[in-house]
């Protein structure tokens, strides 16, 4: 009697292990898929090309806030340390600028690229018919 109730302790912990080993498993899939989404979610290329004009608009305002923030700060400053923050606000601004135009057009050429397939390959089909 002892026995087989020792038995079926050692069935019954074999079984937790198992399912906790189970259920370590699918938290671990779980944790995987979301770091995956986060990760792409939180990729500039991702943001761009769900939202490009939100992106390009944002760009567009940011460089020019910090236009004009720059140029009213050089005329009432004169200092080196001003002439410096000055070369390298306009120097971020410039590479700000670069990157947005290169992932608009990087975008626009993939938008063109996909509807050129799209009507050659709508227009094979018509002609194979």
């Amino acid at each position: 009697m002892a026995k087989d109730q020792i038995d079926k302790l050692e069935q019954k912990k074999q079984e937790l292990e198992q399912e906790l080993e189970k259920i370590q498993g699918e938290l671990d899939h779980s944790l995987d898929e979301v770091r995956d989404e986060v990760s792409s979610n939180l990729n500039p290329k991702t943001v761009i090309r769900k939202y490009p004009l939100t992106v390009v608009g944002t760009s567009a305002l940011v460089g020019f806030l910090l236009g004009h923030s720059g140029k009213s700060r050089s005329s009432s400053r004169k200092s080196s340390s001003g002439d410096l923050s000055g070369a390298l606000l306009g120097e971020l601004k410039r590479l700000a600028t670069r990157k947005a135009i290169t992932f608009a057009t990087d975008y626009i050429e993939e938008l063109l690229d996909k509807k050129a397939e799209e009507h050659l390959s709508s227009t094979n089909g018509e002609r194979e018919e």
